[in-house]
């Protein structure tokens, strides 16, 4: 087993290239506004003009060299406008009317995820997402017993399997996007409760007060340590890379919604074939229900302690009642009874790391209370096809080379990063060109609590366990409203 446990997951870092020498598409036209102003002045005015507008072009070439937040300054500023702008709007608030009349089918969710449309097809949820390339999206609840708790031999065999249903993904047409999606939630013990009750009742005559007492009080002391890890993969199809498929099924809402049922079966075959049990496809009811328990907390053991007849939430229950961006708390958003953050993973481990290195995350502790930071991990996936995959390395390789020539001859060494950015683009397209499929990935974490302060905490205990793994996540500041939306909702939008 020895040569299997000792493989690592090797994750490619992200490149530092940029466009031109480290700086993205943002900080060159913002260099190139600096030099700009000065040419304007300097063919104005002459020399004086370069006097002039120095206090102007200066801070404006200065603002594209430093981040702020981890962004670029032209990025940020950028952001905290569009956000003041959606202030001035009245858009950072909203409130919803429960009296007010809904069409049958209608979302209640903020923004641009208003118009999307869940339709139920063979006890199945399909996301359908209209525009100019429509879209559905199925989700299925994984059973994963004790993952993380596995050898990391048996830990490997399953990432080996995984990764082979992930991989043949890149190789068909119309899949637009995957979610690996993870969720850390406060749960009940009404299960324990209902076993204890039971069994007192059928022994009465054998019953023990004082034992009683003390289980019960047991019982209640673990309530508030009792959490649920429930994992989740979304898949998105493009309707218009897979026309042919939709017409010849007759077209319309029908046969998407049969190309929906046809992946669902594929996929739940596939991940079969991997040793991997499908618990069940998520109905409309199961969508409301994580959407809802996710912007309202409170409401959270009422959905848990239903019974199967009734388990899940009305679509028309699935949004918030009230969400709002505070005005100068750029890093939080603010829903019916909980608060919460949301981090890009903009850095994931440099160093060879075991597999299911993600584990400090999935059990990430309040430093101060112990308790179980709620949150919602996910991975998104976006298929890139192999002639794309080649372009975009040949893209790469072209702009390593020319920041190598402009370091050459401005006197420069290539330092040991650049070597690593070179040697990463080689060993992707070798892993290109030997089969192996590949994907644009980003993370996302969102951390939510009952006030500010616990969330503060959370935000704490989850940068804690990321930095034991190599893991960096950045608040997404002035962006909150629109990542809570895309990481919430098990819907597969992504995020631009």
């Amino acid at each position: 087993m020895s040569d299997v446990t000792d493989k690592p997951v090797r994750l490619p870092a992200r490149s530092r290239q940029g466009v031109l020498l480290s700086f993205d598409g943002v900080q060159l036209g913002t260099l190139l506004v600096a030099v700009g102003v000065l040419w304007v002045a300097v063919t104005a005015m002459g020399p004086l003009g370069l006097v002039v507008s120095s206090p102007i072009a200066v801070p404006i070439a200065v603002a594209a060299i430093f981040h702020v937040h981890g962004f670029p300054v032209p990025t940020m500023i950028g952001f905290w406008l569009m956000k003041k702008v959606r202030t001035a709007m009245g858009g950072t608030t909203q409130l919803f009317r429960p009296e007010a009349i809904q069409p049958v089918g209608t979302l209640r969710l903020p923004g641009a995820a208003g118009n999307l449309q869940i339709w139920e097809t063979e006890g199945m949820a399909t996301v359908y997402q209209p525009g100019r390339r429509g879209t559905v999206s199925i989700t299925c609840e994984l059973e994963a017993p004790g993952f993380l708790m596995k050898d990391v031999g048996d830990r490997y065999q399953l990432s080996q399997q995984l990764s082979s249903v992930l991989a043949s993904m890149t190789q068909r047409e119309g899949v637009k996007r995957v979610v690996l999606q993870e969720r850390t939630a406060p749960t009940t013990i009404r299960a324990a409760r209902e076993q204890f009750a039971a069994t007192a009742t059928r022994r009465a005559r054998f019953h023990s007060e004082v034992a009683s007492n003390n289980y019960l009080q047991v019982l209640d002391n673990s309530e508030r340590f009792a959490v649920e890890h429930r994992n989740f993969i979304n898949v998105t199809l493009d309707l218009v890379a897979l026309a042919s498929q939709v017409k010849a099924l007759g077209g319309g809402k029908k046969a998407a919604q049969a190309v929906a049922s046809i992946e669902a079966r594929n996929l739940s075959d596939a991940l079969t074939g991997a040793d991997i049990k499908v618990r069940r496809w998520l109905t409309p009811r199961d969508m409301g229900a994580l959407a809802r328990t996710a912007f309202d907390p409170d409401f959270l053991s009422t959905v848990q302690n239903r019974d199967e007849d009734h388990r899940g939430v009305d679509l028309i229950a699935m949004g918030p009642m009230h969400i709002e961006e505070p005005n100068k708390k750029h890093g939080l958003v603010v829903t019916d009874s909980g608060v919460h953050t949301t981090m890009w993973i903009h850095e994931w481990p440099r160093m060879d790391s075991r597999v299911g290195f993600i584990e400090p995350v999935v059990f990430a502790r309040d430093p101060v209370t112990a308790e179980a930071v709620t949150h919602i991990f996910s991975i998104v996936l976006t298929p890139v096809p192999v002639s794309k995959a080649l372009k975009g390395i040949a893209r790469e390789k072209r702009v390593w080379e020319g920041n190598a020539k402009l370091r050459a001859k401005r006197g420069e060494t290539t330092s040991q990063a650049d070597e690593m950015d070179w040697k990463a683009i080689l060993e992707r397209e070798n892993q290109v060109l030997t089969g192996h499929g590949q994907f644009s990935y980003g993370g996302y974490l969102t951390i939510t609590a009952r006030d500010e302060d616990a969330l503060e905490r959370g935000i704490a205990g989850a940068r804690n366990a990321m930095s034991r793994v190599g893991m960096e996540g950045q608040i997404l500041y002035c962006q909150q409203a629109e990542a809570l939306l895309t990481n919430v909702l098990p819907l597969g939008l992504g995020m631009k």
